[in-house]
Parts: structure tokens; C-alpha cells; sequence
């Protein structure tokens, strides 16, 4: 079962800039007019979605402590993820921005508990 701790300084809310009302613990990032949009292929991630949202209304991001996140393919524990292209969790690969370590092993599609420990591109 995965879990998820929150502390409130670790969320932020702002103008979602896609229909995300289906997305809930999927990551997202912030796109070039300043609004929440899933997060791409490897790209720098600003957190997990908490609170989804349809366009043009407050979404709800989650960008420390401990978070839930969608599996796009199988992970092991204490392995470094990023994001797909569906913004879902995979395996970091060289190159992409890390968000963070599973801190649970997962299977595609199935939600699972990472650690936020982003900034840093996969070596």
C-alpha cells in the first residue's frame, strides 16, 4: 500500500493549465505562462499532483517529504525515478531530471511511495 506524509509547507496550489481532473499522483511541472501542466519525458518536475483540477482552476502540488505516485513501468525499491511522457513514474535514465528515490516497488500503473530528492540530472 503506499503512503504518502505531507507537511503543509511542501504543497502549493496554482492555475492548472490543462484539464488535470484525471491526474491525481501523476508529476507536473510549471509550463512557460506559469501554469500547471503534466510533466514530460524526463523533464524537471515541480511535484505530484495532490489535488487535481480542471483547467483554469487551483491544482494542488506536492513537491517534498514523502509522496504517491502512478508507475508508468516497474520500479524497485531504492531506485532514482523521473517522469515519462505521460507524467507517470519510471526508472531515471541518463539525462533526465531525478525526482526522487521509490522508496516501494511498483508494477506499471500500480501507486507507490517515493521519497522527493529532486534537482539533479541521472548520471
Amino acid at each position: 500500500m503506499a503512503y504518502e506524509k505531507i507537511p503543509n509547507e511542501f504543497t502549493h496550489a496554482q492555475n492548472a493549465g490543462a484539464d488535470l481532473s484525471a491526474k491525481l499522483h501523476y508529476f507536473a511541472h510549471v509550463d512557460t505562462d506559469g501554469d500547471i501542466v503534466l510533466a514530460g519525458d524526463g523533464e524537471h518536475v515541480l511535484g505530484v499532483i495532490t489535488e487535481a483540477a480542471v483547467e483554469n482552476s487551483p491544482v494542488t502540488v506536492q513537491f517534498g517529504g514523502i509522496g504517491k505516485v502512478v508507475a508508468g513501468a516497474t520500479i524497485v525499491a531504492g531506485e532514482r525515478i523521473a517522469s515519462d511522457s505521460a507524467g507517470k513514474a519510471v526508472p531515471a535514465a541518463v539525462g533526465d531530471f531525478e525526482v526522487g528515490t521509490a522508496l516501494t516497488s511498483a508494477d506499471a500503473d500500480d501507486l507507490f511511495s517515493f521519497v522527493f530528492l529532486p534537482g539533479r540530472r541521472h548520471a
